[in-house]
């Protein structure tokens, strides 16, 4: 078996589905994942666009609630953190998999990667990802979790918002937004957060785009939530940051 299904194996557990009511009244999806501690990382849009009606982790055991919301404080930058009671040690603790792939990681949550927006080059252009979330199926029965296999085609630099975002072939779809994007090599690339089209085209013909973990990584860090074993990442990472940046 290949590298990506153990990445959707190991990760899976770590999803989670918002489903929301629009204005209109219609009931829309949006995908969110859990970095720890009960911290869950989405797309600003999908929490602001419409009344929460559920949230829902097909692997935690009790009825998730949201404890508070934290959207970036640019709103061009379109992240948020919801605080919930999601724990998943029953999992961890109580699950034995059995036939366990190689390569496959036990956790219940997904791990940010380190490269900051300096950083940031064309190393990862035609590098591989995988792709969750929850975008609406035809005829199924109920909502489902769905895994796509794309590369990175490019990292742009808009000039209607800050930080890189890496264009993936993946094919847009309502339903994506707030999902994970994830390295071939492991780690957390980017969130998806839009479709990038022009004159109100469907989501479907443009380029799906993943915002760079540096603002969410900032994000963590101005509002004091260090979960899980990403607290390394953003105490190591941005501390070094600030110092490269005082010596330059």
């Amino acid at each position: 078996m290949n590298n990506f299904t153990h990445l959707y194996q190991s990760y899976k557990y770590s999803m989670v589905r918002i489903t929301v009511r629009t204005e209109l009244g219609d009931l829309s999806n949006g995908s969110a994942f859990h970095i720890g501690d009960g911290w869950l990382v989405t797309a600003a849009h999908v929490v602001n666009d419409g009344e929460i009606e559920e949230i829902v982790s097909e692997y935690c055991s009790q009825d998730l609630e949201i404890e508070k919301i934290i959207c970036h404080s640019d709103e061009r930058i379109d992240l948020a953190l919801l605080k919930t009671n999601l724990d998943l040690n029953h999992y961890l603790t109580k699950t034995t998999i059995h036939g366990t792939l190689e390569g496959f990681v036990q956790t219940d949550h997904i791990e940010i990667g380190g490269h900051l927006d300096g950083w940031i080059g064309d190393e990862l252009v035609l590098s591989k990802v995988l792709l969750m979330g929850y975008p609406p199926v035809p005829f199924s029965s109920g909502p489902v979790l769905l895994a796509s296999e794309g590369e990175v085609n490019a990292v742009v630099d808009k000039y209607n918002g800050p930080h890189p975002h890496f264009v993936i072939s993946n094919m847009g779809r309502g339903g994506y937004s707030g999902g994970p994007v994830l390295s071939e090599f492991g780690f957390l690339l980017g969130v998806l957060i839009e479709s990038l089209v022009v004159n109100n085209q469907s989501e479907e013909l443009g380029y799906s785009s993943a915002v760079s973990v540096e603002p969410l990584l900032v994000l963590l860090q101005e509002n004091g939530v260090y979960p899980g074993k990403n607290r390394e990442t953003i105490e190591v990472l941005l501390e070094g940051a600030d110092h490269w940046d005082q010596k330059t």
